[in-house]
């Protein structure tokens, strides 16, 4: 079987990711693969993905279709014309839509899949929601990452109930840093006098909620027992860091217990959770989670806010996570009983084999539903 993948970007990110393990485990199973990304090519810096990817041996096609560009929209035509594939699988909405609209113009298998709650209400927003409805029953399924994604899309699309399937995101075991290369980062920070780091992994942007957890952090110093210094780490960038840099000063400032660190982007940051004692995610909006899982995937206790699909995360693992709305006047109480929760002997949510399998079903599904109609 060959399978074309198609995403808005291959910059790093959480759908990116998964589209780079199915294809690692597509390949690893005998199967054939290709990717598109609608957007350009990540310059030096933010090539994971895409390095990853040519190091399996698939080098991306990139169309560009920033600015006045959108007619190279009809370059991913040729590509699946040149690819054949017997599968087109596209991710994320920009990348939805543009399959849906070539399908207009060639036969082929098209699945979609939702990686996001997308709750902004901006003009671009609500007619990107206006296309998809009008152009949903062009794909031949549409799946969802998580159950609370597939019914916030349906809901919003005015499609009905159970118009998206579920298909939960898997991923493998992370190796963790070596105590020695954690010692030497934790060093570099700043952090090797901390006596408790508490953090998350994240794209520094409005969704992901920082500057709300930031805005909590007097609520945390009230519970920092005296001559105690702990550190918040954030890892990751994004087009909030500088706001989030500046957010942070003022509150070492005001509260010099407390260190704020944001060290950037950093390709491996999922190895480096295991420094956390606790990992927090505020998200105002939430299609998965993928970091909340690695994080409970090492047994480390979590805080997240109850947005979308983070309760049903929660709900796999009870008894060392924790939801809170990261709104509220007081969290004082919430962080007292969240440095609390145990740390727990690791467990995958489900593996990446685990999620392929279950999508290598569907595509079978609907590759002998075409047999059939050929017949």
């Amino acid at each position: 079987m060959k399978v074309l993948f198609v995403i808005t970007g291959l910059f790093p990110g959480g759908a990116e990711k998964i589209v780079l393990e199915m294809v690692r485990s597509l390949l690893k199973a005998g199967h054939q693969t290709a990717v598109v990304s609608l957007q350009k090519e990540p310059q030096q810096g933010v090539r994971t993905i895409v390095d990853q990817l040519e190091q399996l041996g698939v080098r991306p096609y990139f169309l560009d279709l920033s600015g006045f560009r959108f007619f190279r929209i009809f370059s991913l035509l040729r590509i699946i014309r040149t690819e054949a594939p017997d599968i087109v699988h596209s991710h994320l909405m920009h990348a939805n839509l543009a399959a849906r609209l070539i399908r207009l113009f060639s036969r082929f298998t098209l699945v979609n899949t939702i990686h996001i709650a997308e709750r902004r209400t901006n003009l671009k927003v609500r007619l990107l929601f206006w296309l998809d409805r009008l152009s949903f029953r062009l794909a031949d399924v549409c799946t969802a990452v998580s159950s609370a994604a597939a019914r916030f899309h349906e809901q919003r699309c005015g499609l009905p109930e159970g118009s998206v399937r579920v298909i939960y995101n898997g991923s493998d075991p992370v190796r963790p840093k070596s105590p020695a290369d954690i010692v030497a980062m934790k060093r570099q920070w700043g952090l090797d006098h901390a006596d408790k780091i508490i953090g998350s992994v994240g794209r520094l942007d409005y969704q992901k909620g920082y500057d709300l957890f930031l805005m909590s952090l007097p609520c945390l110093a009230q519970l920092i027992p005296a001559g105690e210094h702990w550190a918040i780490l954030l890892i990751g960038d994004g087009p909030e860091r500088e706001k989030l840099a500046k957010q942070a000063a003022v509150i070492e400032q005001n509260f010099p217990m407390l260190r704020i660190v944001l060290p950037g982007y950093l390709p491996d940051a999922a190895a480096w959770l295991p420094v956390l004692d606790l990992f927090v995610m505020p998200s105002r909006y939430e299609g998965f989670g993928l970091t909340l899982t690695e994080a409970l995937s090492f047994g480390i206790p979590a805080l997240c806010s109850p947005a979308d699909s983070l309760p049903e995360l929660c709900a796999w693992s009870p008894k060392n996570t924790l939801t809170a709305d990261f709104t509220g006047p007081d969290l004082t109480e919430v962080y007292r009983k969240a440095l609390l929760l145990p740390k727990l002997p690791g467990k995958l949510f489900r593996s990446t084999g685990q999620m392929t399998d279950e999508y290598l079903t569907l595509y079978q599904e609907f590759l002998q539903n075409r047999r059939r109609q050929d017949k």
